[in-house]
């Protein structure tokens, strides 16, 4: 086969990769015992996920390079002048910037990140843009902006994107970060290599709660992962952290570390807001007759750490943390369907919207046509409420740490987040796994979620476009979450949530 990019070539032998990731479930679920050699397969699939995430090496194949400065533009820029900038006028800055650096001539627009329609860059009114700067400040921003800039081949795309998103926490937090950090390239790598490091004390703590196989075969899971891909947020500033965290606090939470465990869950929602969820299934294990102890601690600390920190940017004013200017900015990015946005609401986006074959044969729906073919949003909330209430039997009867793996299909049909966050499917890897034990119905489901990775794998080798691709993965997880609810319940019936163990692990 010639593949037509790099990317693909990278897909199909993570398709190789996934599906020996599924043998080794299907051989553990037919109740063979874990051998040596078997071990020695798991750690060497951990390793080659691991080679497999940053793309073989190749980190980014368009510019091979390991950071991502479009994203990092975004990201480092947003987060050091936002108290210049708030979540708005990013590209307008840019912009001033750049033409007193002698760029940008041949931008006609650029987005409004008020309303994310496009403005005539002509409008743009340059003094009140440097107005908001020190000169000090000013010409820091230059400089940064020709050392991100001159690295990125793509411009105006830039200026075309969404702007900086992190909530008003994270951004404060990011700002502190970088505030007197000055963009070099040194500064950057060491700037982006923070997520390795975050993931790597991650995969230690899972390590320590669940034991070595079960980590292995999560976090293998994870680097194979289509969605939790380089590409997009690899190379990349801190944009890790939120799942990092949420390992952190199951992990917590597996170990009986309840403080811990809120603390940490506490922070992913407050870097990501929908992490939220996953303290929803500790919530309605709260609502028993005998909610266990582990659970209270988690959730009071969590809303302990929630509480008081959106008490402190309450606090902090409008004009230092932005928080009005964010509400409603997520309020219009919500209302968007984006072409990797994968979820219910995506999906039937995509179904409805008219589709229009591009002269090199991809495919392209405007964002305007998205929207419009978009359902109302009583329809995925239905469907979602729906999937909860089904869920309650199993969250009850489930384990502390194993009932947040119910949260993971409460976002895919209630949110449609954008492609990179669905790393927490590794949740349904890890969690399902107690005192070393793998359950034999619940590695099916394994190996069911290997196939649907290593289906949609295939689809990018076919084809890179990436509307159909992300409409396929859609089709491909909601079947498979409908199947994994099938399989739970199912289990259910036949062991009344008990462990029915295939091989002792440990």
């Amino acid at each position: 086969m010639r593949f037509v990019n790099a990317y693909q070539a990278f897909a199909a032998l993570r398709v190789v990769l996934v599906l020996l990731l599924g043998a080794v479930f299907v051989w553990l679920a037919a109740g063979r015992p874990l051998t040596p050699r078997l071990r020695a397969v798991v750690f060497g699939l951990l390793a080659a996920a691991a080679l497999a995430y940053p793309n073989f090496g190749v980190f980014h194949p368009n510019h091979y390079r390991h950071i991502h400065y479009w994203d990092v533009y975004h990201y480092f820029m947003g987060a050091k002048y936002f108290p210049e900038l708030g979540y708005s006028r990013l590209y307008e800055a840019t912009y001033v910037a750049g033409r007193e650096l002698g760029a940008f001539g041949e931008v006609r627009a650029l987005r409004d990140l008020t309303t994310n329609r496009f403005r005539d860059a002509a409008t743009i009114d340059a003094a009140a843009v440097r107005g908001r700067f020190t000169p000090g400040r000013w010409q820091a921003f230059k400089r940064d902006l020709v050392v991100i800039g001159s690295r990125i081949k793509e411009w105006p795309g830039p200026l075309l994107d969404r702007g900086y998103n992190d909530p008003p926490p994270r951004a404060l937090l990011l700002h502190l970060l970088v505030r007197w950090v000055p963009a070099t390239p040194v500064t950057l790598t060491l700037l982006t290599s923070i997520d390795y490091a975050l993931v790597l004390v991650a995969l230690v703590a899972v390590w320590w709660a669940f034991g070595p196989i079960p980590a292995a075969v999560a976090f293998a899971s994870l680097w194979l992962s289509f969605f939790a891909r380089f590409d997009f947020i690899g190379g990349s500033l801190v944009r890790w952290d939120w799942i990092a965290a949420l390992l952190l606090g199951v992990a917590a939470l597996a170990r009986g570390a309840g403080v811990t465990a809120g603390v940490c869950l506490a922070y992913a929602a407050l870097a990501r807001i929908f992490p939220v969820l996953f303290l929803l299934p500790l919530v309605i294990k709260m609502a028993g007759r005998r909610p266990p102890a582990g659970v209270r601690r988690t959730l009071v600390a969590a809303a302990a750490v929630i509480i008081v920190v959106v008490g402190l940017v309450a606090a902090g004013g409008e004009d230092r943390t932005f928080a009005r200017e964010y509400l409603t900015k997520i309020q219009l990015h919500s209302r968007e369907v984006a072409a990797n946005s994968v979820g219910l609401g995506s999906l039937l986006a995509f179904h409805a919207a008219p589709w229009t074959l591009n002269p090199d044969g991809s495919v392209f729906v405007g964002a305007d046509a998205a929207a419009a073919a978009a359902p109302p949003p009583w329809l995925v909330r239905t469907v979602a409420a729906a999937y909860l209430l089904l869920a309650v039997p199993l969250i009850r009867r489930a384990t502390p740490v194993t009932s947040l793996m119910y949260a993971v299909p409460l976002i895919f049909w209630g949110l449609s987040p954008t492609s990179y966050y669905y790393s927490f499917l590794v949740l349904l890897v890890l969690l399902p796994w107690q005192a070393g034990l793998p359950d034999r119905v619940r590695l099916l489901e394994m190996v069911l979620l290997t196939a649907v990775m290593a289906a949609v794998h295939a689809f990018e080798v076919v084809s890179a476009d990436l509307i159909p691709l992300y409409y396929q993965a859609s089709i491909a997880l909601a079947v498979f979450f409908v199947l994994w609810l099938g399989f739970e319940y199912a289990r259910l019936a036949a062991t009344g949530d008990a462990v029915t163990p295939s091989a002792k692990l440990r």
